[in-house]
C-alpha cells in the first residue's frame, strides 16, 4: 500500500514575489509564515523534497499551491496561474511516480479559472483543483450558472 500525501503545498518564487509586491507579506499572516526553512521547502520540487519524502515514508505527494494562492492578485493571476501550472506539470513529468498535481487557478476570475481547470485536467493530466474558503468570498461560486462549476462538472475526474 502506498502512503499518499493529498494536500502537499508548494510555492514558486514568482508567486512569492507577486505577494510581496502587493504587500501581502505585511497583511496576511500566512504569507509571513512562508519564510526561512519553510519557504525553502515550499520552493523545492526536486531532490530535497524527494529526500524528505523518503525519510518520512511518503510515497506520493499531490501538490497544490500554498495559501493564499492567487486570490488577492487580480488580473495578473491569469497568466501567473498558467505559468505555475506549466512549471508544476514539468515537476510531475520529472517524477511521475512521486508527484501528482492540483491546478492553481485565478480564483477571482471564474471564466478564466474554468478554462485553466479544463486545460490542466485535459492537457496536463492534473487530478483537479483545491478550493478554499477564500473562493466563496472572492466570487459567488454557489450559483448554478457559475462558469467554474460548469467546467468542473465537464472536465474534472469524479
Amino acid at each position: 500500500m502506498k502512503l499518499i500525501g493529498i494536500e502537499e503545498h508548494f510555492l514558486t518564487a514568482e508567486i512569492r514575489d507577486a505577494w510581496r509586491a502587493i504587500g501581502l507579506d505585511a497583511t496576511d499572516p500566512s504569507v509571513a509564515f512562508h519564510s526561512g526553512a519553510i519557504e525553502r521547502r515550499l520552493l523545492d520540487l526536486s531532490q530535497d523534497r524527494l529526500a524528505l519524502m523518503d525519510e518520512t515514508g511518503l510515497d506520493v505527494q499531490v501538490l497544490s499551491l500554498t495559501t493564499p494562492a492567487l486570490h488577492d492578485l487580480g488580473p495578473e493571476s491569469i497568466d501567473l496561474a498558467k505559468r505555475t501550472n506549466d512549471a508544476l506539470a514539468e515537476a510531475v513529468a520529472r517524477h511521475p511516480s512521486r508527484f501528482q498535481a492540483m491546478a492553481t487557478l485565478p480564483a477571482s476570475i471564474p471564466d478564466e479559472a474554468a478554462l485553466e481547470l479544463e486545460r490542466c485536467v485535459r492537457t496536463l493530466g492534473f487530478k483537479g483543483t483545491v478550493l478554499c474558503e477564500k473562493w466563496a468570498s472572492a466570487i459567488s461560486m454557489t450559483r448554478p450558472s457559475c462558469p467554474f462549476f460548469k467546467a468542473h462538472r465537464h472536465c474534472a475526474p469524479q
